[in-house]
């Protein structure tokens, strides 16, 4: 039996839209290769900083991990290439917006004198929504407000009237929408076209020296991304909530459905080059990359372990 570590970060990187690799644990699915995968966090992960699920691949002390490609592009800036992303994940967006009542047939230009609470206030999401609202012409007929720092707080802003729309990722809005508190309007997954939001990560020498495991693990979360889209979310949700014990189940179901329909997980283990150049060029265009200094996919992505 192959063995591989994978840090997921803080307690909170465990988000519904990161379930692929949770239901092939819970489908066999590594098992059946001969693999057996233990989930660790940066709190139980040794040397570890804030974010600590990167510092600990590059420790060694995980052998993978789960998050954006955008962090191995700025590390390849400031570092080298020597973290690569090797397995998709999330291949699209997951924020969204979300208001008091529903709104079938929302616009982004219905954003136009409206405030926006940027709930999560988390970096890359924010500037990516800005550079959505220039692509539209927007970016200076929305009121964008950062968020409290109380995520109740400000889900009541929203519900009460004082703001107009809630941004954040489905994870979080979820329980609110499944109380009936807001109402989903517009997922972003469309908006910002397809980008590899979220991928699988590793050293570069490591997926050299166990290629096999990797084999495995690529094999495994490409069978569990099939699944999920051929599955509705009720089924998938009885497969992963033993995952998220404190995550309530009519918000776990309501949730994956949101990402399912709005196609934000991978449709397979492979990452595109278009897709993983568009998202470059968007971290550029928003200035969290370097534009004078490409990312070339070839020596950032590598797919030998759904090769093998």
């Amino acid at each position: 039996m192959q063995q591989l570590i994978f840090n997921q970060g803080d307690a909170s990187e465990s988000r519904i839209y990161y379930c692929a690799h949770y239901l092939a644990d819970n489908l066999g699915l590594f098992a059946a290769g001969q693999l057996q995968v233990t989930f660790t966090t940066s709190a139980s992960g040794g040397h570890t900083v804030q974010g600590g699920q990167v510092p600990a691949v590059l420790n060694r002390d995980a052998d993978l991990t789960l998050g954006g490609p955008m962090v191995v592009m700025k590390h390849f800036q400031q570092h080298g290439a020597d973290l690569q992303c090797f397995c998709a994940s999330v291949a699209a967006n997951p924020w969204f917006l979300a208001a008091a009542q529903a709104e079938p047939d929302f616009q982004l230009r219905d954003l136009r004198g409206k405030r926006v609470v940027d709930v999560g206030n988390v970096g890359t999401a924010t500037m990516t929504f800005r550079w959505l609202l220039a692509q539209h012409g927007l970016q200076d007929e929305v009121t964008l407000m950062a968020g409290s720092g109380d995520q109740t707080r400000d889900f009541a802003a929203v519900a009460s009237g004082e703001a107009d729309y809630a941004l954040h990722a489905m994870h979080m809005l979820a329980p609110a929408i499944a109380d009936g508190q807001l109402s989903s309007v517009s997922s972003l997954a469309t908006l910002c076209g397809n980008v590899p939001w979220s991928a699988y990560i590793a050293r570069a020498d490591v997926l050299v020296e166990k290629a096999t495991a990797f084999a495995a693990f690529s094999h495994a979360i490409e069978q569990a991304l099939v699944w999920i889209a051929s599955h509705d979310a009720a089924e998938l949700a009885a497969r992963v909530q033993q995952y998220y014990p404190d995550y309530p189940l009519d918000a776990l179901v309501t949730g994956l459905a949101a990402y399912q329909q709005a196609h934000v997980f991978a449709p397979g283990s492979q990452i595109p080059q278009a897709e993983f150049t568009h998202f470059s060029q968007l971290l550029s265009a928003i200035g969290w990359l370097d534009p004078s200094q490409p990312v070339p996919y070839h020596a950032l992505v590598t797919q030998a372990g759904v090769e093998k």
